[in-house]
């Protein structure tokens, strides 16, 4: 009966043995079914990724390039206000100097005022 006791414990072992491999086999499955889930979602977001990262490059191209044409455009616009405040100089100076020479002709004109009116006194 020892033998047979040996039997059916090694038969009720080798049952066990079975269902946990079974088990296990279909926790396997499902780890698997669960792993290629997360590779299509993986691959997914890859993919979402690299459409953003294209359209963040794209965007920073073109921020790029309207940064480069405001450069371009404050450069020309200070070399235009740069010519401008030279050229108010040289009007400011020229404006004075004409003031200058109108005061000349002023007194000019003025004394010869004084002659004509001093000639048409001396003939009347």
């Amino acid at each position: 009966m020892d033998a047979e006791k040996t039997m059916q414990f090694l038969l009720e072992q080798q049952a066990r043995f079975d269902a946990r491999q079974a088990e296990l086999q279909a926790r396997q499955a499902e780890l698997q079914a669960r792993q290629a889930e997360f590779d299509a979602c993986q691959t997914q977001l890859q993919a979402q990724f690299a459409a953003h990262q294209a359209r963040f490059d794209e965007d920073m191209s073109r921020v790029n390039a309207v940064l480069l044409n405001l450069a371009t455009s404050q450069e020309r616009t200070n070399e235009i206000l740069a010519t401008l405040a030279e050229r108010h100089v040289e009007l400011e100076r020229s404006h004075t100097e004409l003031t200058e020479a109108q005061k000349v002709t002023e007194q000019n004109l003025n004394a010869l005022i004084v002659t004509v009116e001093r000639h048409i006194a001396d003939h009347k």
